[in-house]
């Protein structure tokens, strides 16, 4: 049995004096659908159909059709199957294409270390509180597997340095927050400082206290704790980054890189 796509929930006219040619009624298509998707009338799953039953319910060309979906696609709105019983369907949920996008936008509006610094502060101590009160076992697990890692790589700059970064994203995991999970990514991916080449045996016991400290207080369900370690450590980054100062030069002498590194991670 031949599903039926569900574009009757939606408002299916377009306006030929709004806007003249086949991208720009595609434009008015792809709205349409955005404000169905925002407006609860579509959800993961729905099925939209054909080129042929998009382009028949607004009455414009397959060409026309073929636009929208490719832009909707690209969008991540979408998913488009080919085959039998294929079309397109709302596509389900991915928190990584958020963070991705968000990350590419970051960069091409020159966003400075300084901004996305501010940001990942208030995200991280709030994600450190949260992760606190809603961490589960398994999350428990996984972060003390992961700092145990770690202190073994201590003499592989560049696992340790990987690992480090993954500690964060795992707290942030931990909060069960999707949306700040979603926009950490994006700002770790944008800001994380790679300067492996200069961790010392000391440095790396340094920040290994440190992050033993935040997750002994996420173990012991200590939000205040959590929050408050984390707020120490990334203030001390931030005031270790001359980057991270808007009015910093744009070079870093050797010596302000390793100072960088002592409390990175």
């Amino acid at each position: 049995m031949t599903k039926k796509p569900i574009l009757k929930l939606i408002e299916t006219s377009v306006d030929p004096y709004a806007s003249r040619g086949a991208s720009t009624y595609a434009g008015q298509i792809i709205a349409k659908i955005r404000e169905a998707l925002f407006q609860g009338k579509l959800k993961e799953g729905d099925f939209l159909g054909s080129e042929k039953d998009l382009a028949a319910q607004f009455g414009v060309s397959r060409v026309t059709a073929r636009d929208a979906y490719r832009t909707l696609e690209a969008m991540g709105i979408i998913e488009i199957r080919v085959g039998a019983g294929g079309g397109a369907r709302i596509a389900a949920g991915n928190p990584d294409k958020f963070g991705d996008a968000l990350a590419i936008q970051l960069c091409l509006i020159g966003a400075t270390e300084a901004e996305i610094m501010d940001v990942q502060i208030i995200l991280e101590e709030r994600a450190a509180e949260l992760a606190a009160k809603n961490r589960t076992k398994k999350d428990i697990k996984e972060i003390a597997a992961l700092l145990a890692e770690t202190k073994e790589s201590s003499g592989d700059p560049v696992k340790f340095m990987a690992l480090n970064h993954m500690f964060h994203l795992k707290i942030a995991e931990a909060a069960k927050n999707r949306v700040m999970d979603a926009q950490l990514k994006a700002l770790h991916f944008v800001l994380w400082p790679n300067q492996s080449q200069n961790v010392t045996q000391d440095m790396a016991d340094k920040v290994l206290a440190v992050h033993e400290e935040i997750f002994e207080a996420i173990k012991a369900g200590d939000g205040a704790g959590a929050k408050s370690a984390m707020s120490a450590h990334l203030s001390r980054i931030a005031h270790s980054n001359p980057m991270a100062n808007p009015m910093a030069k744009k070079s870093l002498s050797r010596s302000s890189q390793e100072e960088l590194v002592k409390f990175c991670c």
